[in-house]
């Protein structure tokens, strides 16, 4: 059978040093026992090191193998049984590892939006993590450069390993890290293998119940041409989760004439409930082949589809940012920095307070594919050769659209807006069909692509009797084509702010057809514990599946009803054929292209000095990588002809452009071991590591204005005109001349292994110099002789980035049984940062005033685990409590911002913790019992908007699902 020999050194070497010293010391104080003596004593060894390799026990064992026998800095997770991680999803089990969180939102722009599962992961507080597929690239096409790891099913994974000091030979990019997901593969088994799971999931606030299954058969022969082995592992997953979410929005000042005094008044909340739906499916197969005892070669195929929906129903209530038109009254109660409080709130107009409703549906699709081609070859003795090829192709497309309903109430009762707020409305009014209008149209359709093609080839050769044990080199090079498309719009039918200029009130906005409407009642909000309206009405959800059909006839209707309220501005709000251009995913203003090859070339030098009295071992290396990318998009211009001329000075149609961008790297990288014992390991790493910019801020499409300089009076004839007279306006939201994030790292790290059964320490400090951090920025430039203010993304700063990580895990062994099965986890994480980066908006609050020194974004100061497990008799628990402190969400978010009247607020996400269980109990050595809860003790996640002089408020609130599942395993 064929037996790869150095696989066997890497990852068992270090077990079997322990062994045979243990047993060299048995037998060389024992010399005088009989033979049978010694065999018993090796027998007892062979047995207690058999109990150390199985359940939770044997998973710890072999994440500690990997961490302590890799040649850099890693710690991993490895599943402790077929298709187990130890957490239901890869992002889940990846917020147990030091140094790394999670975050739970669809996008941290958009904070309004709460992810089902655990969604983006930042590594040592920075979200520029690359993803890995067996250590080859990987990625999702999401306009980004990684992978969604929610994307991926956790039942194919036999482990995930996070690097965080490089060697020159691993891939470059990621600054935080870098996540590689490991599959299995057939010769890591002896033999037949079949394992099988079914589950049932449960959320208790939907109330719906999910199957999840997944199957792995994997199996190896002698044939007269070599060893042959097959693996096939299938999985696929539903889940179904509710979160019930309250909003506040943001405070204004304004004067309070009885009391004379300025007081901050919040005009708005929203409440909505998301019923959120995944399935994920996955199929994964392996072939390895080994003709003989030198070579291997294998063939992959990987395949993940993720399908996500999500309904929101949602009310809220809005009087703009116009609190002048909020009418004060004599309940009014504030808090001691002049907050409002509670009290009732109308309008001076005696138009009502807006309240509006609206129904949303989001569905997304997405899958990508690896298929790969690789071997190994063992050339001689000492040379290694090691190559393979791989081929990835993605896809996502997007269908988000969304209808609302408006009304007006007299008034309006808030409570404890220092919190979730309580909110009464007249319950009569809002049950009655008859006092809605059509409120607003929204859009946001993407459909987005990409493939790549990679070529990797690697050449290790062993020395002998030299400090220098062996010399690797290798090369590697890709093409990548993305194509991003994303769109969006928005239309008003009948809105608040219109009343009083487009309308003259309320009551001149047309009653919403009755057969559009649907009651809809939220069924216990957050669990009974916010007081809110329960009940009113929504457009009927099934009007958004023909979002065309649908908004076409509103558009009638409106036209049909609004003839003789002409608008003053001569705007047109619902011509639908500008709204379908918008929505055109086909259009330039919507798309972004890119071409990307690389091409890099590495040489290391793997070192050991093992006649120190504390031996040093470990790499240095350099690596040379050089990217060349081409981004295709489009030039607009905006209308502009010199007084007196009838032709214009641009054309009035999008020019092509594609713009090119090529930059070369150097990346010089140190990992140094220090046996100081047998059992305490130092590490030194040094290194520097480079983030390609994501395409999204590498979109070519640019807007070009013209605008008089300040003080110049425009010529009323061409012969006047002098064109010192204007400057040039660059507007983008892309820059494809970005250059790459670098940064310049260092770790020091001591891991103690004190005992053979699991018990280890490691503390780790380390240090982030960042460069080029990316931000949107506004600069005078000059290009081709024009003077151009130019407002697009750049490199516009550093930020520094040092901590450190403690750990420690152990069994509890020399106790008495039972209770000799008990075993704790636990990590701690502490991360500062000093960030020298402009936002890309200048974070301004309501009363106009700035925000200083805010901190990095998505990075906690404070993180840690805890995990108490048990294994014991067959029966295996495990208790994990993971636990994070406050971090900025976003200086830009959605919801608490406003373009137009120039303020935008950061919001944090509030300190938040979760605790989550897992038992189990093995009926026979083939069949095993499972159950789970994730989020044991209902927490909530909160949101905390800061504003100034009155402190942080309260933003939001998500009530999530305490999520149970049960499940049978077989294998045999």
């Amino acid at each position: 059978m064929y037996n790869n020999k150095k696989a066997f050194a890497k990852s068992k070497l270090s077990r079997c040093i322990r062994i045979a010293s243990g047993i060299s010391l048995m037998a060389l104080s024992s010399v005088a026992l009989a033979q049978e003596e010694k065999q018993d004593e090796l027998t007892d060894a062979a047995s207690l090191e058999e109990v150390t390799v199985t359940g939770q026990r044997a998973s710890i064992l072999s994440a500690q193998d990997i961490k302590r026998d890799s040649d850099s800095i890693v710690d991993s997770i490895v599943a402790s049984d077929i298709g187990k991680l130890p957490d239901r999803s890869i992002t889940e089990a990846l917020q147990r590892v030091p140094g790394v969180t999670v975050t739970r939102y669809d996008d941290m722009s958009d904070p309004e939006h709460f992810a089902g599962e655990g969604a983006g992961v930042a590594v040592r507080g920075l979200s520029q993590v690359r993803a890995e597929l067996n250590g080859r690239d990987v990625f999702s096409a999401s306009g980004g450069r990684s992978l969604s790891f929610d994307d991926v099913p956790a039942e194919l994974m036999a482990g995930v390993d996070t690097y965080k000091s490089p060697s020159a030979s691993m891939i470059e990019g990621g600054l935080g890290g870098v996540v590689n997901l490991r599959t299995r593969m057939p010769f890591d088994s002896d033999g037949q293998v079949f394992s099988a799971t079914i589950k049932g999931n449960y959320g208790d606030q939907i109330e719906e119940t999910n199957g999840e299954y997944s199957a792995l058969f994997s199996d190896q022969w002698e044939t007269g041409i070599g060893d042959f082995g097959v693996l096939v592992n299938l999985s696929t997953s539903d889940l179904s989760s509710r979160a019930d979410n309250i909003y506040t929005r943001a405070y204004f000042p304004r004067e309070d004439i009885e009391e004379d005094q300025t007081v901050w008044v919040s005009p708005g909340a929203d409440w909505r409930r998301n019923d959120y739906k995944r399935k994920r499916e996955g199929q994964y197969l392996a072939l390895q082949w080994a003709p003989s005892d030198d070579l291997q070669l294998y063939t992959t195929a990987f395949r993940s589809t993720h399908e996500q929906f999500w309904d929101e129903n949602g009310f809220f209530i809005d009087a703009g940012n116009y609190t002048a038109a909020v009418k004060g009254a004599e309940d009014w109660e504030y808090d001691n920095n002049g907050a409002l409080v509670s009290g009732t709130i109308g309008t001076n107009n005696g138009n009502g307070m807006a309240f509006g409703t609206s129904t949303r549906y989001s569905e997304n699709v997405s899958e990508t594919t690896d298929i790969s081609f690789g071997g190994e070859w063992l050339a001689s003795e000492r040379l290694t050769v090691k190559g393979d090829l791989q081929y990835v192709e993605s896809t996502s497309q997007t269908e988000d659209v969304l209808l609302g309903l408006v009304t007006f109430p007299d008034a309006i009762r808030v409570d404890g807006l220092n919190s979730a707020p309580s909110i009464h409305v007249d319950d009569a009014f809002l049950t009655d069909p008859s006092n809605y209008s059509y409120g607003q149209m929204q859009s946001m359709p993407s459909d987005n692509e990409g493939d790549s093609f990679a070529a990797r080839l690697d050449l290790e050769y062993e020395l002998e009797n030299s400090l220098i044990r062996s010399v690797q080199a290798g090369a590697r090079y890709t093409e990548k084509s993305t194509r991003n498309a994303e769109a969006f719009s928005w239309s008003a039918m009948y809105q608040p702010w219109q009343t009083g200029w487009l309308y003259p009130d309320r009551n001149s906005f047309p009653n919403v057809q009755s057969s559009d409407l649907v009651a809809f009642s939220y069924g216990g909000f957050q669990r009974g514990n916010i007081d809110v309206p329960d009940s009113a009405y929504l457009l009927n959800p099934a009007l958004l599946r023909d979002y065309r059909g649908t908004t076409d006839r509103l558009t009638e209707f409106y036209y049909d009803h609004t003839d003789a309220l002409a608008d003053p501005a001569g705007i047109d709000w619902h011509n639908p054929s500008v709204r379908w251009n918008e929505l055109d995913l086909t259009s330039p203003d919507n798309l972004n292209t890119q071409d990307e090859t690389t091409e890099a070339v590495y040489l290391q030098a793997n070192f050991a000095m093992d006649d120190l009295t504390m031996p040093v071992d470990g790499n240095v290396g350099l690596r040379y990588v050089r990217t060349d990318n081409v981004a295709h998009g489009h030039m607009r211009f905006g209308a502009f002809s010199i007084p007196g001329s009838s032709e214009p000075l641009f054309p009035g149609d999008p020019v092509a452009l594609s713009s090119e961008n090529d930059y070369d790297h150097v990346l010089p990288s140190l990992n140094v071991r220090l046996h100081a014992t047998d059992e305490l390991k130092i590490r030194f790493a040094a290194s520097k590591a480079v983030w390609r910019p994501e395409f999204w801020r590498l979109k070519a499409l640019m807007d070009f204005s013209v605008n008089w300089k300040d003080g110049i009076n425009p010529p009323t004839s061409p012969e006047d005109y002098d064109p010192s007279m204007i400057y040039f306006a660059l507007d983008s939201t892309g820059n494809p001349g970005l250059e790459p994030m670098t940064a310049n790292q260092y770790d020091l790290s001591a891991e103690w292994y004190f005992d053979d059964n699991g018990g280890m320490a490691h503390v780790n400090l380390f240090r982030k110099d960042v460069s080029d951090v990316f931000g949107t920025v506004t600069e005078d430039t000059t290009i081709e002789d024009m003077d151009v203010v130019a407002s697009w993304m750049g490199n516009v700063g550093t930020a520094d980035i040092q901590g450190a990580e403690l750990g420690v895990s152990k069994f509890f062994d020399f106790l008495p049984e039972p209770w000799n099965g008990f075993g704790v986890q636990a990590n701690y994480t502490y991360i500062d940062s000093s960030v020298d980066v402009p936002a890309e908006v200048d974070p301004t609050n309501t009363d106009g005033s700035d925000y200083n020194d805010l901190p990095f974004e998505g990075l906690s100061e404070h993180a840690y685990n805890l995990v108490g497990m048990y294994e014991q008799y067959g029966f295996y628990a495990r208790l994990a409590w993971n636990w994070r402190s406050e971090y900025l969400v976003s200086a830009n978010a959605n919801g608490w911002k406003d373009d137009g009247a120039g303020w935008h607020l950061p919001v944090y996400n509030d300190d938040y913790g979760q605790l989550d269980l897992s038992m189990g109990y093995n009926v026979t050595d083939n069949v095993s019992v499972n159950f789970e809860a994730a989020n044991v003790t209902r927490e909530e996640t909160v949101g905390l908007m800061d504003q100034g002089e009155i402190g942080k408020r309260h933003a939001y609130t998500y009530s999530q699902d305490v999520r149970y599942a049960a499940s049978i395993r077989v294998t045999f």
